[in-house]
């Protein structure tokens, strides 16, 4: 599975293999045995469930006629698991990564050099594999280069300077543009006496950063050549890296103690309601989600996002555009592209839009969003909506009017899309709970709550993990995580940071139930620039992307790079996301105030030389303390709003800026925002009806 795909017979013979049994194949030896029908819709996540399973079939036929017999896959009418007759490298470099036998690892590769996991193939047309395929080959990367540091740093410390550089030639052969790799390069050329080889493998270096990354060297590695230059004496051993967590942390393989839940879900599938998963922090309401999704047939996910209830229709708008970019096929009627451009200005045409000023306009514009929600949505069965908590008050209206407008027009059961929305428990917005227990009150969806996990189920969650001693702290895990799959995984991550988890449970960990003191503790080992970024991106939120962070921080990109990797290296982001909530609030806690105002006040100016939304400067400005900078935004925001969107979000808007300008001082201007706002607010009763 490293490099090119295909399977070795023991007589020498070689069969390539195809792009969907070499995914099938992987899978299975990175994850173990797995549920068949959610497994094939990872394969082939657009078609009808009878079409997946005869999909499955077939590829199960094909590999069995190409093995001659052999059973590659042991398949009940449930489960697929890897035979015992077929050895996969990418499994064996697993097994040997996580008994941190790192030796075996590097023997794991391939004899023709190893490679990418399942090089040359892509799955762009399977998202969730591909996502999936994302985060397995950064774990095997991880893997790899986790080994090669440590068998490097042993060779060296043991004066064995030649298996070192053997090993440091390879991986600068295979990375060429791997500053890690090359200053390993540069050191061992030095320690075994040969200055001008290592100054030779500097030059070949920098031009490499600047051909390839347009980039410099970084000041480390300047640093290593001003000592070489000078002749100094080096130490023999590089310091030693940060360990990779295991992917099993990360998502664990089994989902377990959620029988009754699924039950109920069942249940109110079967009624035609929509679902809703409500929770502690942690408690897998995603997961429980995406697996009950799998077996109904194919679908999709949207989320809120932290900062979402400051925009109106922020949640709605990245719904959409999530769709849109998943299904570029779908063609929206021009009406609906029109009424949408309100909240997605890339949909706008040269006229204006009318106000929204008259009952029939405003139900012109939600009738629009039911209409590109049926759209977007007709290739999927299942739409999950995670972190419902966050949805802004418009979007969560315009949803539930959806949902009505849906339930009126086909009837319970009927063949449009159906929805999970999962939310943390105690934490929705006063209107959120009214919408959704407004649903409940018509039958028209169901609340399931999920609770912590018992005893027996932590053990059996702890063992599907396959941390060498960890099933010895199951019992303790159990009492001090309460239960709670995302605080025992934690806590794990913690042990094995440590090196605690092949002895006794610690005597000190911090209080019970509390898992924020744990990721602080994971954060305080992050690079000054990795943690400078994840603060960068919790501020940011729904609207970070990689690229700010060089401007933002001042910084080049080949820096950036390597810290936004340690991110996912650590666990902290999964590409431009959060793992989960909680690393987003415990980076948030980790910012002194004064830190956090510098930070906003660099991302208002990025946004602003960027052309972000309004509403999006003032609010950084505003949070970094620049009120004068802030004000014209809201203001511009507001008359935005009111001629493009629901008049109560102007009124809002207007009523905020009032706020401030007589807070500074500013009474005349403060006044024309009053009358703004008393403007808005009787049309928007007006337009109610």
């Amino acid at each position: 599975m490293l490099g090119l795909a295909q399977v070795w017979g023991p007589r020498g013979q070689r069969l390539r293999l195809e792009r969907r049994a070499a995914a099938l194949l992987a899978y299975l030896g990175l994850e173990g045995a797995a549920p068949k029908f959610p497994l094939a819709s990872l394969l082939w996540p657009d078609s009808p469930a009878a079409t997946v399973r005869n999909n499955m079939r077939q590829l199960l036929r094909r590999l069995r006629l190409a093995s001659g017999g052999e059973e590659w896959i042991e398949a009940d009418a449930e489960r697929l698991a890897l035979g015992a007759s077929l050895a996969l490298d990418a499994a064996r470099l697993k097994a040997a990564a996580l008994a941190r036998q790192h030796a075996q690892v590097l023997e794991a590769l391939s004899p023709e050099g190893g490679g990418l996991l399942l090089a040359g193939f892509d799955f762009d047309d399977c998202p969730e594999l591909a996502r999936w395929l994302d985060g397995a080959r950064a774990a095997v990367e991880g893997w790899v280069r986790k080994a090669r540091e440590a068998e490097i740093e042993r060779h060296t410390a043991q004066g064995d300077w030649t298996a070192a550089l053997a090993l440091a030639q390879a991986w600068v052969q295979q990375e060429p543009e791997s500053e890690q790799a090359g200053s390993h390069l540069i050191r061992l050329h030095y320690l075994k006496g040969d200055r001008s080889a290592a100054l030779a493998a500097f030059e070949r270096l920098r031009a490499v950063l600047s051909r390839e990354l347009g980039v410099t060297p970084m000041p480390d590695t300047l640093a290593l050549v001003r000592q070489i230059e000078k002749g100094t004496q080096l130490p023999h051993a590089p310091a030693e890296p940060r360990a990779a967590l295991p992917l099993s942390v990360l998502r664990p393989p089994v989902l377990v103690g959620r029988e009754a839940a699924w039950r109920q879900l069942e249940e109110g599938w079967h009624a035609g309601q929509m679902l809703f998963l409500s929770g502690e922090p942690g408690s897998g309401k995603s997961r429980l989600a995406e697996e009950f999704a799998s077996i109904q047939g194919p679908w999709g996910r949207i989320e809120g996002r932290a900062g979402d209830q400051d925009i109106p229709f922020a949640s709605e708008a990245r719904a959409f555009r999530n769709q849109m970019a998943r299904w570029p096929e779908v063609k929206l009627p021009e009406w609906v592209r029109d009424e949408l451009s309100r909240i997605l200005p890339e949909l706008g045409g040269p006229r204006p839009l009318p106000p929204l000023h008259s009952e029939s306009s405003m139900l012109r514009f939600y009738d629009a969003q039911v209409e590109a929600l049926l759209l977007l949505h007709q290739h999927e069965r299942v739409s999950i909506a995670d972190d419902v908590q966050y949805w802004d008050k418009a979007s969560a209206k315009a949803f539930t009017y959806a949902i009505s407008r849906l339930a009126d027009a086909g009837g319970r059961g009927a063949s449009g899309p159906r929805f999970i929305d999962c939310y943390r428990r105690g934490e929705l917005p006063p209107y959120a709970q009214t919408y959704i227990h407004q649903l409940e009150d018509e039958g028209l969806a169901r609340i399931i709550e999920l609770g912590p996990l018992q005893p027996e189920e932590v053990r059996l969650l702890v063992a599907s993990l396959e941390l060498p001693g960890a099933e010895r702290h199951a019992e303790a895990l159990s009492r001090y995580t309460g239960g709670n799959p995302l605080y025992i995984v934690e806590t794990l991550k913690h042990l094995l940071e440590t090196g605690a988890l092949d002895r006794d449970w610690p005597s000190r960990l911090p209080p019970p139930g509390r898992v924020g003191p744990l990721i602080r503790r994971r954060l305080e080992h992050l690079s000054p620039l990795a943690l400078q970024s994840a603060q960068l991106a919790a501020l940011a939120g729904a609207h970070f992307k990689a690229a700010l962070v060089p401007e933002a921080l001042q910084v080049s990109a080949s820096p950036v790079h390597t810290a936004l990797a340690e991110l996912e290296t650590a666990q902290v982001l999964m590409g431009e996301r959060f793992s989960h909530d909680l690393v987003r609030e415990a980076v948030l806690a980790s910012l002194p105030p004064a830190a956090a105002r510098a930070l906003h006040g660099r991302l208002a100016t990025v946004f602003e030389n960027g052309g972000a939304p309004p509403l999006v400067l003032a609010h950084h400005w505003l949070e970094a303390g620049a009120v004068e900078r802030a004000l014209p935004h809201l203001l511009a925001a507001a008359r935005s709003e009111e001629q493009v969107l629901p008049l109560e979000q102007a009124a809002d808007h207007y009523a905020r800026a009032a706020i401030l300008m007589e807070q500074a001082g500013r009474t005349e201007e403060a006044l024309q925002a009053r009358a703004a706002e008393a403007r808005c607010r009787p049309r928007e009763g007006a337009s109610r009806g």
